[in-house]
């Protein structure tokens, strides 16, 4: 069996990102405090840290006082020190967000489709990405990358994910205007484009991602993030950082058949908006327009009931999450109206209890809400350039790594 090793300048890169991932959890470290957290030895630290304050990563906030000699300085993350742009497209909108250095978002745009063909995408995406050049102005050169994250299967299911009438009338041209998203072409124009390297991931995993980089409390090691849009899928995350298995297919929750079929054969037609929608349909009932509007009394029943159904077609497969995985948690995120998605929670925590003799993990919303999706995008510069992956002290990391698939 081959081994694999590591360099020291591998090392010396792991040590750095270690830094600025301390500056970003604990804003105005000390030195001192950094050394206690690593145990790395004063002389690395004060080499590195003086490294990142030079390349304008790191920033002084003040001094220490109190100590005995010299003061010693409080280090932060300096937010201008660079950027991360990303672009989310999925079946129903395609979106962009900027963040920060520290992952503040300061800009996020948004624009509704129904099943995007290349050229509408194309143009959208440009018109976005001028938006945000327009915004960074001479700083778009601190930009490190552009995250795509965007579902696989564009052109699949569609005939229980499609809930547009006038594209239900042409299922087959729909289908063949989308066989453009089985390709790396959108991938290869968006770095064309900006003239950055593109990063592209699943939308389930770049979720996952940003809850490990901007949740605003540290997120457990170990969980499972349940992705819900158009469709859903998911991903795991093993000691803090998102697991994609030998084939890069772990996580692929919405393959799972369903357990009874009625809302779908498979978890992705029956976790999703398209199904909430075509549950509305059913009933007769309008779909809420705004946020508020959910949350009004004549919905409660058609979304409890809704919320109970599907959730036992994937009590199941989150049975076997528990019981396959051990998570600390299980994290459900995505685009579901945040009172379906109170519902649906609350739903599967009661019956899970009925299909599971282990002791349930914490089910709970994920922090960064609606939004995971395209801010997951905008992380994957950032994480890919900076989080401490224990990967890159491997040699054979330098290969390409798959990538999960999307639903």
């Amino acid at each position: 069996m081959k081994s694999s090793g590591s360099t020291s300048e591998q090392g010396r890169i792991y040590n750095e990102r270690i830094i600025l991932h301390l500056a970003r959890q604990h804003p105005e470290i000390s030195r001192v405090s950094i050394a206690e957290r690593t145990g790395l030895s004063a002389q690395t630290i004060s080499v590195i840290t003086s490294s990142l304050l030079e390349r304008q990563l790191l920033q002084i906030d003040g001094k220490v006082k109190g100590r005995r000699g010299q003061p010693s300085v409080k280090l932060s993350i300096n937010k201008q020190g660079a950027y991360g742009l990303g672009i989310n497209v999925d079946r129903d909108h395609i979106s962009a967000a900027l963040l920060d250095f520290s992952g503040a978002c300061i800009l996020s745009l948004e624009r509704m489709v129904s099943f995007p063909t290349e050229d509408l995408a194309k143009k959208i995406a440009r018109d976005l990405i001028e938006e945000v050049k327009a915004t960074l102005g001479a700083d778009w050169n601190k930009v490190q990358g552009v995250g795509l994250a965007k579902p696989d299967y564009m052109d699949s299911w569609l005939e229980t994910l499609v809930t547009d009438s006038d594209q239900r009338a042409n299922l087959d041209g729909l289908k063949d205007a989308l066989a453009y998203w089985q390709s790396e072409a959108f991938e290869s124009w968006l770095a064309q484009l900006t003239g950055l390297t593109c990063f592209c991931q699943n939308d389930a995993v770049a979720a996952a991602t940003s809850e490990l980089l901007l949740s605003s409390q540290i997120p457990p090691r170990h969980f499972f993030y349940l992705f819900i849009s158009t469709a859903c899928g998911g991903s795991f995350v093993a000691n803090g950082e998102c697991y994609s298995g030998a084939n890069g297919n772990a996580g692929s929750f919405g393959l799972i058949p369903s357990a009874t079929g009625k809302h779908g054969q498979w978890i992705l037609e029956a976790l999703s908006l398209s199904s909430l929608r075509r549950y509305f349909i059913e009933k007769r009932i309008e779909w809420p327009t705004t946020s508020d509007a959910w949350n009004q009394d004549q919905y409660d029943d058609i979304i409890d009931q809704w919320s109970y159904e599907v959730a036992l077609e994937v009590t199941p497969a989150l049975a076997s999450v528990v019981a396959l995985y051990d998570p600390e948690a299980i994290l459900i995120g995505g685009r579901l109206p945040t009172r379906v998605l109170n519902a649906f929670i609350d739903c599967v925590e009661r019956t899970l209890q009925s299909h599971s003799m282990l002791s349930l993990p914490e089910i709970r919303s994920a922090q960064t809400g609606h939004t995971a999706g395209v801010l997951g995008a905008a992380v994957l510069p950032l994480y890919e350039t900076f989080a401490p992956q224990q990967n890159l002290l491997l040699l054979s990391s330098k290969e390409k790594r798959a990538s999960p698939r999307a639903l």
